[in-house]
């Protein structure tokens, strides 16, 4: 009896010790992003409300409460939002240590960022350490949680470049259209003539339109410009006082990003674009141009647009 006992005990401190043994947790995660966009992300402390799902959340509904504070190292930060303190340690560059401290409980985690093995491809190598006890149990998901929100800011165009962006396909077959040049203060005034023009033409020709207006706006020099209007029409007819009608590929590619807002605001969505294009090794062959998906026109800087972005691209 005694020594059954005995060899019970043995197990229970055997186990009890064996328990509290530290055990290493890891996790890769890829990121498909350039290695530039990843690290500023990271690199400056004040982008981790971006993406990092806590920071993020408790900056938008309280972006008083929200704080970003250094040691004289520079190597170890603070970040108070929402009465919960994240302590990062910056070992290097590209390797970080966190902890998350509220008021029941401490969580830990550290990550390195290194390049992936493919094209345009990060990843981030996720580590935690705990008991083997509380292994067996753990509810701590913190790092998985923020990593996968890096990952779901940078994957995601609205997120990261601030405007729904994706690959499609010309929609338009034919397009009836008229090029001219002018003074940049002219544009309004010129443009309402010049779709006036193209109706007349489409009413002369027995032609149909078929889709959204576009219009292309090329600077010249000065403050000249080089505009083109389009209307998508059912099929070609001959050319007449300055309009032609074009065939386009049926499979051509084209870059889309969506807009809405005043018309002298719409360069937000060019430059977001160019950025794509480039993190994305794209190539504009020809001019953009935008579809007014509402069907008007602007009459002014201040007028209200809602269009898409279009970049034939290779």
């Amino acid at each position: 009896m005694k020594k059954g006992f005995l060899f019970i005990l043995i197990i229970i401190l055997l186990l009890s010790i064996v328990s509290f043994l530290p055990v290493s947790q890891e996790k890769t995660i890829t990121i498909s992003a350039t290695f530039e966009n990843t690290i500023l992300q990271i690199i400056h402390l004040e982008n981790w409300k971006n993406w990092y799902p806590g920071i993020e959340e408790a900056y938008k509904n309280d972006p008083k409460g929200y704080s970003v504070k250094s040691d004289t190292s520079g190597k170890i930060y603070t970040i108070n939002s929402s009465g919960k303190k994240y302590i990062i340690h910056a070992i290097t560059p590209m390797s970080y240590q966190v902890i998350e401290n509220d008021s029941n409980s401490e969580k830990v985690f550290a990550f390195t960022v290194f390049p992936g093995t493919l094209p345009h491809t990060m990843q981030v190598f996720l580590e935690k350490k705990n008991s083997l006890l509380l292994t067996l149990f753990d509810n701590n998901h913190s790092g998985e949680i923020a990593l996968n929100g890096l990952k779901s800011y940078l994957e995601d165009p609205k997120s990261f470049y601030g405007f729904k962006i994706e690959m499609g396909k010309i929609r338009d077959s034919i397009i009836a259209s008229s090029v001219f040049k002018i003074k940049r203060k002219e544009q309004f005034a010129k443009i309402h003539d010049g779709l006036l023009n193209l109706e007349k033409y489409l009413k002369a020709n027995n032609l149909t339109k078929t889709g959204h207006r576009s219009i292309s706006y090329v600077p010249l020099r000065g403050d000249s410009l080089q505009i083109t209007i389009g209307l998508p029409v059912n099929k070609i007819a001959a050319s007449a006082a300055g309009i032609e009608c074009l065939s386009l590929p049926g499979s051509g590619k084209v870059l889309v990003g969506d807009y809405e807002g005043k018309f002298s605001d719409r360069q937000k969505i060019y430059r977001a674009m160019s950025k794509y294009m480039i993190d994305h090794t794209l190539s504009p062959p020809a001019e953009a141009f935008e579809r007014y998906l509402n069907d008007s026109i602007p009459s002014s800087d201040s007028s209200f647009i809602k269009m898409e972005l279009n970049y034939p691209v290779y």
